[in-house]
């Protein structure tokens, strides 16, 4: 079971900051250091508590992510002596963190959700760069994360939370209640046993539509997994048009599952409606109500949600003590998930993974601020809320015995050893990303063909606007 925030305040007072990663942190904020060889944990906590004052972050975590969030933060507060005041923005991170920035009053410390953002900012030097803060840790990160948030040879970005968007999240008690006895491992799979579920009175989806962003991940997928990564980074950066005839296969391919209505909860009308993380209660509620869902498509964050309503839900196919997991979240309920499947011709793509993360960026540079964003770089930051769920690291150093469950590691597992990853693709697009989701909201709404023709041709307009070619 998934550990609680109290578990792991517990498991901190057992694991303290290592010393290389105090002294690393008392570096950067202040100007005497205490050589590793000599460091007792009392001189640690002496020399510490000198730093003082207090740092402002912001990032988009409400709720329990905003808890797990400060879970992490608890230690490096009471290590340092630093007061931490963070502010969680939910999906309007970006729109706030422009509008402070534009109105000279930005926090210290900011965790963005997209590349494309804090690259706007290194162009325009609203933010310092990092190489002197992170150091040689940065090579705790695979090329591919550090490359992303690289602007003209310098580091301005630390990657604190990945997620896995390669997941389709499923009620195992739903799939055993319509007899399906394995997971789908092509496209046509997963449409053959959405018929099965539909078949036996289960509703096959709960689809996240949100402002759009769920939407554009799900899309995303269905484009990686049919014109594989090299295109799918292509079209990222405007190289391939959107009128292209790959992104043409990919919408086609899946309105095979948003054009049939009787396979999204509430129909279309109902799906249109649905905000994150209500789709994710559908599947997986809290005690008291019933499924209404077999499946819901969304990174792994959605393993927060999950835990929060059912605390005592097991990860996998069989519920604690052997049980039989049950449909009902007040016996034996489980969750599981699948990687999202390429159709059966695009095979070769499978291995190809679709991510997104949290990237900390440091707005005003202070002791506080850079010791903040050192220790969200470090192992000992991304442990705490790897043991609580809901969480993959990027960082290399986070082992996989971290994350509390099968279900967790094997998730965690296929993001940090993707052998082909590709950054979310929508949050690479700047200012026309919510444009982007309008657009996807707009093909669920009709997805004939006629109007993926005119969607495709907005896009293209849309993307040549903002991005200059």
């Amino acid at each position: 079971m998934t550990q609680t925030r109290a578990d792991l305040s517990g498991w901190w007072r057992r694991k303290p900051l290592s010393v290389a990663a105090m002294t690393g942190l008392l570096a950067v904020g202040t100007a005497v250091v205490v050589p590793a060889t000599a460091a007792s944990a009392s001189t640690k906590s002496a020399s510490l508590s000198h730093i003082g004052g207090s740092v402002n972050v912001w990032a988009e975590w409400t709720s329990t992510e905003q808890e797990d969030f400060q879970a992490v933060l608890s230690p490096f507060e009471d290590e340092t002596g630093i007061t931490v005041n963070y502010s969680g923005k939910g999906s309007n991170m970006d729109t706030a963190i422009d509008a402070a920035v534009a109105g000279g009053a930005p926090p210290q410390v900011a965790l963005v959700p997209d590349p494309g953002t804090l690259l706007a900012l290194a162009a325009k030097h609203e933010i310092q760069p990092l190489n002197s803060v992170i150091g040689s840790e940065a090579s705790d990160y695979g090329t591919a994360w550090n490359d992303l948030v690289t602007y003209d040879g310098k580091l301005y970005g630390v990657w604190f939370k990945g997620a896995n968007k390669n997941t389709i999240w499923y009620n195992p008690a739903e799939f055993a209640a319509a007899g399906i006895k394995s997971t789908p491992t092509t496209w046509q799979g997963l449409l053959a046993d959405a018929a099965t579920l539909k078949a036996a009175g289960i509703t096959p989806f709960s689809l996240c539509t949100d402002i759009g962003w769920p939407v554009a991940d799900l899309w995303q997928n269905v484009y990686l997994k049919t014109a594989g990564a090299a295109s799918y980074d292509a079209l990222a950066k405007h190289d391939i048009p959107w009128t292209s005839p790959t992104v043409t296969t990919a919408f086609t391919t899946l309105a095979q599952l948003v054009g049939n209505p009787s396979y999204l909860l509430g129909g279309t009308k109902g799906a249109l409606s649905e905000t994150y993380p209500l789709c994710a209660d559908k599947v997986f509620p809290k005690p008291g109500t019933m499924p209404q869902a077999a499946m819901v498509i969304e990174a792994d964050f959605v393993v927060s949600e999950i835990t929060s309503n059912e605390p005592s839900a097991t990860a996998g196919t069989v519920a604690a003590g052997g049980k039989k997991c049950t449909a009902n979240p007040a016996d034996s309920p489980c969750y599981d998930f699948f990687p999202f499947p390429a159709p059966a011709a695009d095979q070769k793509n499978n291995s190809a993974i679709q991510g997104s993360g949290d990237v900390a960026m440091l707005l005003r540079s202070t002791p506080q601020a850079k010791a903040l964003v050192k220790y969200l770089g470090s192992p000992e930051a991304g442990d705490i809320w790897a043991h609580l769920g809901g969480f993959a690291s990027p960082n290399k150093l986070v082992p996989l015995s971290d994350y509390p469950d099968p279900v967790t590691k094997a998730d965690a597992d296929e993001l940090i050893h993707a052998t082909s990853f590709v950054f979310s693709l929508d949050d690479q697009q700047g200012s026309w990303e919510p444009s982007l989701w309008q657009d996807m909201l707009n093909f669920v709404k009709n997805p004939s063909a006629s109007s993926i023709s005119s969607i495709e041709a907005t896009m293209q307009k849309q993307a040549t606007a903002a991005l200059g070619h």
